[in-house]
């Protein structure tokens, strides 16, 4: 009998921030201490007045204040969290939280979505081999990003062998993406919903054969008419994105642009078999608009799956809601209210490889679930481990010339630090990694009662999840699997946006 094998050893970027201080808090303290002896040396030099000092000090202690004092709400100091609080504040008043298609006006609607999804648009194109598939581009950054749509074998019916050989070589293809010079993140979405009464029943009817026994139809029309409303929809599909402008030679209209990353999906494609998934082909525009539409208004779920099965395309302009608003704590969207969260921590323990399962399987509400890695280049991942396990060592040299005792956790992550550079070594690919869950209800009653289930799978799957408070509908977005990602767009600044 094999051992099960167990997984884990991550640990957040640290770089050389002192104590549990980021990088960022470590240089404020760092100006909030040697600020005010720069401005008193300035001062007694030139001989002025030290009138201007208690002010400096008073600042000083209010950066110091909102640095280091922890907001446990959003998990970020209380300057971050008044920041955010700003931020939130700022868009409302000027009406950026709310959206409204205008579906009633004489002029013809735009092909625009709403919030952080408004500069995304569908290209349709073909792959080398001729089938239509459909990419989304980011008209701001120039980004482009394609979807496969996929079918889990599943570990249940599996040994243990096998599912180290698929899990070997998923590992495999996240260090290829570091080698793929344009793939900007990547992102495994898994979509779960209950089924209305009438899919099951309009499934088994669509495939019934005419010419089968009478006895056998009775016998499936029964049996899906039993079974109404206790099935689930549900959906993997993987989003890659590509930033074409670096490859080499540079593509120099979209033609080659478009080109580029049909290359780099088919070589990304050809491994996923191995990965223990089955390809059912890459998405295309229509593909993607019907899961928006879906998302977007869950009552018309049925209608839209309907409509796809028949062939019945919807345009980009009915891919957004009608009207939809963010709020501080949901998203409320057509005939849906929403809740999203991002991961805050990693299990800190040893799991199975069978530990999301919680999270991802089927239950009473809606859940989609966002696992996205962003890959470290190839080129960089040796400056960035080693970095990371140097920032490590000289906060140990520092505990000690101060005299601190070193804590278990401080020991632990020294060891996860190096044993991350010495994996690296050895051809492990480096990755970032984050997860948005996002549920959504019909009913605003039951928003309650899907905010516990998701907190309680999550806990079941060891992760730590955060609300995301102030910023709800780029975390919807976000869980989509569009080709956003969060801490790509804290990076935007106001000409960008």
């Amino acid at each position: 009998m094999s051992k099960i094998r167990m997984y884990g050893g991550w640990r957040p970027r640290r770089g050389y921030g002192v104590g549990r201080l980021t990088e960022a808090q470590t240089a404020v303290m760092g100006a909030v201490v040697f600020a005010p002896v720069l401005v008193w040396i300035v001062l007694t030099t030139a001989r002025l007045r030290l009138t201007v000092m208690p002010f400096v000090l008073a600042a000083a202690a209010v950066a110091a204040v909102l640095t280091l004092v922890p907001h446990r709400g959003h998990g970020t100091s209380l300057g971050g969290a008044a920041v955010m609080w700003a931020r939130t504040l700022t868009a409302r008043r000027r009406g950026w939280t709310r959206w409204e298609a205008g579906v009633f006006s004489r002029h013809p609607r735009a092909n625009e979505l709403p919030g952080v999804l408004a500069p995304i648009i569908p290209l349709s194109t073909r792959d080398g081999l001729g089938q239509p598939y459909g990419l989304l581009w980011d008209r701001q950054t120039d980004r482009l990003t394609g979807s496969i749509r996929l079918a889990p074998v599943g570990t249940v019916l599996t040994d243990q062998d096998r599912t180290d050989l698929w899990i070997g070589a998923y590992a495999a293809w996240l260090a290829r993406l570091g080698e793929e010079p344009t793939v900007e993140w990547a992102g495994i979405v898994v979509e779960s919903a209950p089924s209305s009464g009438t899919e099951l029943a309009d499934y088994v009817d669509a495939r019934m054969d005419p010419n089968a026994p009478a006895l056998a139809r009775e016998t499936m029309a029964e049996l899906a008419q039993s079974h109404r409303g206790s099935t689930a929809d549900i959906s993997v599909r993987l989003s890659l994105t590509f930033q074409p402008a670096r490859a080499k030679p540079t593509p120099k209209d979209d033609a080659e642009r478009v080109a580029e990353v049909s290359r780099a999906m088919s070589g990304l494609e050809g491994d996923l078999p191995l990965c223990g998934v089955a390809l059912l082909g890459r998405a295309t525009a229509a593909d993607v608009t019907h899961w928006l539409r879906s998302a977007y208004d869950p009552a018309a779920r049925g209608e839209v799956g309907r409509l796809s099965e028949e062939g019945h395309l919807l345009a980009w302009a009915d891919a957004g809601p009608v009207r939809a608003e963010a709020l501080y704590d949901h998203l409320w969207h057509d005939s849906g209210w929403s809740v999203s969260w991002a991961m805050a921590a990693l299990p800190t323990q040893l799991v199975t490889s069978t530990v999301l399962t919680p999270l991802t399987t089927p239950g009473r509400f809606h859940r989609r679930v966002a696992i996205c890695c962003q890959p470290v280049p190839a080129e960089n991942a040796a400056d960035l481990v080693n970095r990371e396990a140097s920032g490590s060592t000289f906060r140990r040299m520092l505990r000690r010339r101060r005299g601190v005792d070193e804590t278990a956790r401080d020991r632990v992550d020294e060891q996860r630090a190096a044993k991350a550079a010495e994996d690296e070594a050895h051809g492990a690919g480096v990755g970032l990694w984050t997860l948005y869950v996002t549920t959504t209800v019909e009913d605003p009653a039951m928003l309650p009662d899907a905010i516990a289930d998701v907190e309680s799978r999550a806990r079941m799957a060891k992760l730590k999840l955060r609300r995301c408070w102030g910023w709800q509908h780029v975390g919807f977005a976000a869980s989509l699997g569009l080709g956003v990602y969060p801490p790509e767009l804290a990076k935007r600044g106001r000409r960008a946006r």
